[in-house]
């Protein structure tokens, strides 16, 4: 049986009932700046953590000109010339996430960049 390939793809799903936003800012490693989320989260035994998250792209909202199989967003991937990061918005048992597809930059195009979506995601 032939193993699933999942290179280049992701899936982003609502926050566990544990999980909290509570910080947002900017780390310096190495000289290197990087936004930064900081999650109140608890481990399986209960233990809290707050896990730090980097920035690694930017999605801006796409206008999808009458086709319903383009990404409802994409973007640049950070530090990256060639790659770019595209998501749709999905529903799986009545349950919002988006599905992730990263790929090549074709033309040099970033999405719609007129800046933040103004309608927010579901979730």
């Amino acid at each position: 049986m032939a193993e699933y390939d999942n290179t280049n793809t992701g899936a982003a799903f609502a926050p566990f009932p544990t999980q909290q936003m509570i910080l947002q800012g900017k780390v310096d490693i190495d000289m290197k700046q990087s936004k930064i989320v900081c999650v109140k989260d608890q481990t399986k035994n209960g233990r809290n953590i707050v896990e730090v998250y980097a920035k690694i792209a930017v999605l801006f909202e796409n206008d999808k000109k009458g086709n319903e199989s383009a990404p409802d967003y994409s973007g640049p991937i950070d530090d990256n010339d060639v790659l770019k990061i595209a998501g749709w918005k999905r529903m799986k048992d009545g349950k919002p996430y988006m599905s992730f597809k990263v790929s090549d930059k074709q033309n040099g195009s970033h999405g719609a960049q007129s800046g933040l979506p103004n309608d927010a995601i579901p979730f």
